[in-house]
């Protein structure tokens, strides 16, 4: 009998605990870059106009200055934001996944509906725990 290959949807969140992840994962680069920008775009204009004692007209000119300086700085930060979602949702994914495929195998075996080993694919995680339960399985026979 062949075994029919498992395959999760790459753009769904499988459940809470995924979604706790990448919700960790978004706030942690999210409020960072805006704290960041903020203080930015803060230290652009306000600090440096004040300190050098420029002219108002002059204060007014590094508005614009600043503003790009923000916006090259938000570019950056959403770019990075991006990668780094890219890398949590793979990671999230190959996480939660076999957790899942995990405890349903286990349903099952419990239930008598299923019998033999537990097999997971090369890349997922918790690997190593499935071939602990295999080898407990190993036992119980």
């Amino acid at each position: 009998m062949r075994r029919r290959k498992e395959h999760r949807a790459w753009f769904s969140i499988a459940n809470r605990f995924q979604r706790k992840i990448l919700t960790l994962v978004f706030l942690s680069t999210v409020v960072p870059m805006i704290i960041a920008v903020v203080c930015l775009y803060y230290l652009t204009f306000s600090i440096v106009a004040s300190e050098i004692g420029i002219p108002e007209a002059i204060g007014y000119a590094l508005i614009p200055a600043a503003k790009r300086t923000a916006g090259i700085a938000i570019v950056g930060f959403l770019v990075s934001v991006v990668f780094i979602w890219m890398w949590a949702w793979e990671v999230s994914h190959r996480l939660v996944g076999p957790l899942d495929r995990l405890c349903r195998e286990l349903d099952e075996r419990i239930a008598g509906k299923k019998k033999g080993y537990i097999y997971f694919r090369k890349k997922d995680y918790l690997a190593m725990l499935v071939g602990r339960i295999n080898a407990l399985l190993d036992r119980l026979k």
